[in-house]
């Protein structure tokens, strides 16, 4: 009984924390980006957003890595282990390569007090050539049709995100990313608007633990998406 008060209490105390900050954040211009976590050690800076006809915050973020272009393709393309470092993430694999520049792959999130989530992400490459087009761009696409829906599990309805990746002349890579997740089912807006101001941070500290990985920074293996012409 006493494990189930502070669990209430727990759940209260976040709950008035985030409609606290929602307050706070309506007091801005509705469709303007602010700042929710900015990281100077790390360059991270995320950011969120609400928009017209949206019930959910849309998310941005802005970051310098330590990582060259090919060791962040070859971890974001590597499907099976986006579970890793992803935020949240139970599962995540391959479902069919379309073609170098296009596949359709599927995750499982962890959900606290709810149904666990899954998605399944209909990806484009638009890869790097040079003058021509200075960065890679990574979209991703909810394909809420492409699957049969688990049993236990909702489906997420809605994942828009485009990630782009800029080399800057020092080695590092600038990344942009800017998306909206809905996922769907009985949960409260409070509860995924603060899951969606944890998850792009959290994300970034995933992804910045991978690229120290020997086997991402020297991949002698030839990637299975083209991320540079």
């Amino acid at each position: 009984m006493r494990h189930l008060f502070f669990v209430l209490l727990a759940m209260f105390s976040i709950a008035v924390y985030a409609d606290k900050e929602d307050l706070q954040s309506l007091q801005k211009q509705q469709n303007d980006w602010y700042v929710v976590k900015q990281d100077n050690t790390r360059h991270i800076t995320t950011y969120a957003k609400f928009e017209d006809g949206k019930k959910l915050r849309s998310f941005k973020i802005e970051a310098t890595v330590d990582a060259s272009l090919a060791t962040l393709a070859s971890i974001h393309f590597d499907i099976a282990n986006i579970k890793k470092w992803y935020w949240e993430t139970l599962e995540s694999k391959l479902i069919n390569k379309i073609s170098d520049t296009e596949y359709l792959y599927y995750m499982q999130f962890n959900t606290p007090l709810a149904p666990d989530r899954d998605v399944v992400i209909h990806a484009k490459v638009q890869p790097f050539q040079d003058v021509i087009h200075p960065y890679l761009l990574l979209q991703l696409r909810a394909a809420p049709s492409a699957l049969p829906v688990p049993k236990n599990f909702t489906r997420v309805s809605a994942f828009d995100m485009d990630i782009k990746f800029t080399p800057l002349v020092d080695g590092k890579t600038k990344m942009e990313v800017q998306g909206y997740i809905d996922p769907s089912g009985e949960l409260p807006a409070w509860t995924v608007n603060l899951f969606q101001r944890q998850a792009p941070y959290s994300t970034m500290l995933g992804l910045y633990r991978m690229i120290q990985k020997p086997e991402y920074t020297h991949n002698k293996i030839p990637l299975a998406f083209t991320y540079m012409r």
